[in-house]
């Protein structure tokens, strides 16, 4: 099986999106909001609130998938994600601060059963369900992301549109990976 396409897809999407993640936890634009904390509408609230609890979710489920996975491009994807999605983490808490809203700990129930339903599997079963479900999770993900960033308080807004494109990204590397997978059968 030749791994080097998605090796060097992962390699020149990690290079690209490291400036993004380096990026300071507070960046400058959130030290404006710090002075007058916005109200949340409660659209605002639900988005923040499904973006904490998927977030922690995809962090869970590709230290699993780090463990689990036997294919070695899936173990990088995992690994780039557990990644992208601490910097992003790190990002929602400053906002969640900024603006004074509470975030739920956990997976939620959708990430719960997620991960519940990949413990049960093995080898390239494992492989072949976790990528189907991080291609799910990031199509959901991107459109209520989008929403967010067209309809969202400053904050939301300026939080949803920094983190379409690593999400953008996630999708297509899944996508990647999985039709290496189905090559290599």
């Amino acid at each position: 099986m030749n791994f080097v396409p998605v090796f060097a897809a992962l390699a020149f999407l990690a290079i690209a999106a490291w400036p993004a993640a380096a990026q300071p936890a507070n960046p400058p634009h959130h030290a404006a909001l710090r002075g007058a904390p916005q109200p949340l509408s409660d659209a605002d609230k639900q988005f923040l609130a499904f973006a904490a609890e998927d977030n922690q979710a995809e962090i869970q489920l590709c230290l699993l998938a780090e463990k689990r996975a036997v294919d070695p491009a899936l173990k990088a994807f995992a690994r780039l994600m557990v990644n992208d999605h601490v910097a992003i983490e790190s990002r929602l808490a400053a906002l969640a601060n900024d603006v004074q809203a509470q975030l739920p700990d956990g997976v939620g129930d959708e990430g719960e059963r997620t991960r519940a339903e990949l413990k049960g599997l093995a080898g390239d079963q494992f492989d072949r369900k976790f990528l189907a479900a991080q291609i799910e999770d990031h199509s959901k993900d991107i459109e209520k992301f989008s929403q967010a960033a067209d309809r969202g308080s400053e904050g939301a807004s300026r939080f949803a549109s920094e983190t379409l494109p690593i999400l953008r990204q996630h999708l297509a590397l899944a996508r990647a990976v999985q039709t290496q997978l189905k090559a290599a059968e």
